[in-house]
């Protein structure tokens, strides 16, 4: 049996992953447990309350009487009504059940659905058909926005990594945390590259800046790892528990590669051409090229939260052969840069205006093209000779730096 939630928690109060950890325990006493799920989707929604994010659980018993099932969706809607900011009016959970031979009957139906919250704008009501389409049941409070993510956790497919979410006793929730940065740093260097996203620099970025009951959290791919790491992070307070959940974070899963012809906003493209005009800085810090692979042609933008990668893009020229991994800006329409590739550098030449006799050539214009200023020699001025210039920017693949990253985009060491 599936269970999924989303949309339970406010920008103030509580996080979805708590539920889903609260419930692991509660029904792990009764019921074998699958690794619990928490499954990003389109980051670009707009009224997502932080990460876009959906939990499920699956309760593993084969032959589960309709007293279980009954108990398990009771359990569940207790625990979403009691750890849900329904005062907030942006917070609307949703949670959806299905039957496993439901799951297992829909599957094609379930990853289609999984691709459409990765990569659009899902509406409720289409959910809610998907849900009845596939045989599950859905409850929704007040709106129920949360149905969407929901049954998104629940059908997500591969490829998946991992992270373990550590929760603070209650009388902490809403402090100040206390993480050692040199602890995480240290952990980062011992668990390279079984983690990742831990730090930027030297300092720790694996806490959120919330009130939710999250302490920290670490990302990875192996659960052996992810406890090892956790025993080496040092922080001012006692965890009460922790969970490790299967997920699509770091896994490029809202891109998909697009012709630009066909891109639209508020969804995530991988996209390769060729740069027309050279980068220029913009207001606010961005810096914007274009790129166009015969298609049609699109601006890409670096913000300022990238930081240094911004220089790696002032270092483009106009042919240049590029891959651009991002999501797509409704306004101004353009995408949002997350990894570049130089895939070819293009050549990059100046005049030399040495004079065999060492002296200096002297431009007189197109006509009289150049003269030396020691020997007066006269060189046709399309005729002088060209020196290719060194490129201060090599090939291949660049990435924002971690605390610029997305939830889903895939850091380069797990390429």
């Amino acid at each position: 049996m599936f269970i999924g939630i989303d949309d339970t928690d406010s920008r103030e109060k509580y996080c979805t992953t708590y539920i889903g950890a609260l419930l692991m325990e509660e029904l792990g006493k009764r019921y074998k447990m699958d690794t619990p799920k928490l499954i990003r989707m389109n980051p670009m929604v707009k009224y997502k309350t932080r990460g876009n994010g959906g939990v499920s659980l699956r309760v593993l018993e084969k032959d589960l009487k309709d007293s279980d099932i009954d108990y398990i969706k009771k359990t569940v809607l207790k625990y979403v009504e009691e750890y849900s900011d329904l005062e907030d009016e942006n917070t609307n959970p949703g949670v959806v059940f299905l039957m496993e031979e439901d799951y297992k009957r829909n599957r094609s139906i379930l990853k289609n659905y999984y691709k459409k919250v990765l990569y659009d704008i899902v509406d409720l009501q289409y959910a809610k058909e998907i849900v009845e389409k596939v045989g599950g049941e859905y409850v929704c409070y007040k709106k129920g926005y949360g149905v969407i993510g929901a049954l998104g956790s629940i059908a997500s497919c591969g490829p998946y990594t991992y992270e373990l979410l550590t929760y603070r006793k209650k009388e902490n929730w809403g402090r100040e945390r206390i993480i050692d940065d040199k602890s995480v740093v240290e952990m980062d260097r011992k668990t390279f590259p079984y983690t990742f996203n831990n730090v930027d620099g030297d300092k720790q970025i694996i806490a959120p800046n919330t009130k939710c009951p999250v302490l920290y959290g670490i990302r990875g791919v192996r659960k052996d790892i992810l406890r090892k790491a956790m025993r080496m992070v040092k922080c001012g307070e006692e965890i009460d528990r922790y969970m490790i959940f299967k997920t699509n974070q770091g896994t490029d899963a809202h891109l998909r590669p697009m012709k630009i012809k066909d891109i639209y906003p508020n969804t995530g493209v991988i996209v390769y051409g060729v740069v027309t005009e050279d980068p220029k800085n913009i207001r606010g810090g961005a810096v914007v090229f274009k790129v166009s692979d015969g298609t049609g042609e699109i601006s890409c933008v670096a913000y300022e939260p990238t930081k240094r990668f911004r220089d790696i893009v002032r270092k483009l020229k106009k042919d240049d052969m590029v891959g651009v991994y991002g999501t797509v800006r409704e306004e101004p329409f353009g995408i949002n840069i997350e990894k570049l590739k130089v895939v070819k550098l293009s050549k990059l030449y100046i005049k030399d205006k040495r004079c065999s006799c060492g002296g200096t050539l002297k431009s007189k214009g197109v006509k009289s093209g150049y003269v030396c200023n020691r020997c007066k020699k006269r060189i046709d001025y399309n005729s002088i000779k060209l020196i290719e210039v060194k490129r201060d920017v090599s090939e291949g693949f660049y990435e924002v730096p971690p605390s610029a990253r997305r939830h889903l985009s895939k850091p380069l060491l797990l390429f």
